[in-house]
């Protein structure tokens, strides 16, 4: 990473320095605190996808002051980023009361730094999020495959009509589509401001959509090229180094992880929600997280730019 970019951003957002100062002393030096959440507000879901285990758990809908308590506790216990998840979070409704997630959104903005959301994509991508991603993870046919007839073009559609201005594509790499993941990238690099990656993790050993090791590393090779040629990805060059066979430490008590049960986890996002097994870990964002706790600039520099910057 070159300084100037970084220090350019500095100087045209003022707020950074304070943010990163509190980053800094609250999640570097003291090391207990986590910094990101990932709020699963539903398990509720109009899609039944092969990679995702989550629409088939059960639990109760939560209501709007719920939601809010959770994201109470979330920034009292040291997160200032957030990462609304589901099921399909753009589903979720307080029927009694009619908020929905566009309330919760603007609740959540008051408390962190930078609010995301991840959905399908199926709905209208109209939501205040400061970031939404929109999960894409291969052409037509595969996609369709994976996630549903039909499913690609709506879409697609979708991503064509929205004015979001932090509109990412978040890609999960599994065997089924792993061959077809540099010609996407290029593809969807015209469609979005850029694009994530992580790597499919076999919930409760269900590894038949699992890609081995060798595989993930001559892709991530292409995809280091990609990115040095100029396509929009937004994963740093360091942790796609890392993920080639997972040689990183993994600092897990950055990541906050709250269920639709209404309770917290503090470390990997596995806990209570599926067997552990680092080896075959894929989970790109910690990568990058516990990349930049030990102080790598490029994994720094990526989440400011996703997280921070405008």
């Amino acid at each position: 990473m070159k300084h100037s970019p970084f220090l350019a951003a500095l100087n045209h957002h003022p707020k950074l320095v304070w943010q990163g100062i509190h980053i800094f002393r609250n999640h570097i030096l003291t090391r207990h605190r986590p910094l990101l959440a990932s709020l699963k507000i539903t398990y509720r879901c109009n899609l039944r996808c092969q990679p995702c285990p989550f629409h088939t758990m059960q639990s109760s809908e939560l209501t709007y002051s719920q939601v809010c308590s959770i994201l109470d506790q979330l920034h009292q216990r040291g997160n200032r980023l957030l990462v609304i998840e589901g099921g399909e979070p753009l589903l979720w409704k307080d029927h009694q009361t009619q908020y929905t997630i566009q309330h919760v959104v603007a609740y959540a903005k008051r408390l962190f730094f930078s609010v995301g959301i991840t959905t399908n994509g199926t709905l209208p991508l109209d939501v205040p999020s400061d970031i939404l991603w929109v999960s894409i993870d291969g052409f037509a046919a595969t996609h369709n495959h994976l996630r549903g007839e039909g499913v690609f073009e709506r879409v697609m559609e979708n991503v064509s009509l929205s004015q979001h201005p932090k509109l990412y594509a978040h890609i999960t790499v599994n065997r089924l589509n792993y061959q077809e993941v540099p010609d996407l990238l290029q593809y969807l690099n015209g469609f979005f401001r850029g694009m994530t990656l992580q790597f499919y993790y076999p919930y409760n050993r269900q590894d038949d959509l699992f890609l081995d090791f060798a595989q993930r590393s001559a892709l991530l090779q292409q995809v280091i090229e990609l990115k040095r040629s100029g396509v929009h990805i937004m994963n740093s060059v360091a942790s796609l180094k890392a993920l080639k066979f997972n040689t990183w430490k993994c600092h897990d008590h950055l990541i906050d992880c709250a269920n639709p049960d209404q309770s917290i986890t503090q470390g990997c996002y596995l806990k209570s929600r599926a067997d552990i097994d680092c080896a075959k870990c894929g989970f790109s964002p910690h990568t990058e997280i516990s990349l930049a706790c030990r102080g790598n600039l490029q994994a720094i520099w990526t989440g400011m730019k996703v997280f921070l910057l405008p």
